[in-house]
C-alpha cells in the first residue's frame, strides 16, 4: 500500500473502528515508513486535542444581534 492510502486508513480508523486487515496493513507500513509514522502519531495528538477542545466549547447558538455584528465587522473589512 502506498503512503495516501495508509494516511486514509489512520484518519478513517481515528473515526471508526478498522478491521484487523486494515489494522495490520498500517503497523506493517507505519514499521518501514518513517513519515507515515509520525503522521499516525501526530493524527492521534491533533484527535486528542480536537475533541478536548470539542467538550470546552458550548453547543450554543449565536443570538441574532451577533450574527448582526460578525456580518457588519466582515463588512467593514472588505
Amino acid at each position: 500500500m502506498n503512503c495516501e492510502k495508509i494516511t486514509y486508513l489512520i484518519e478513517k480508523g481515528q473515526l471508526k473502528d478498522l478491521k484487523l486487515s486494515e489494522k495490520l496493513r498500517i503497523k506493517l507500513h507505519t514499521y518501514m515508513c518513517k513519515c507515515c509514522s509520525n503522521y499516525s502519531n501526530d493524527s492521534k495528538v491533533l484527535h486528542t486535542l480536537l475533541q478536548s477542545l470539542n467538550k470546552e466549547i458550548p453547543d450554543e447558538q449565536l443570538t441574532q444581534a451577533e450574527k448582526d455584528e460578525i456580518k457588519q465587522a466582515i463588512k467593514s473589512m472588505q
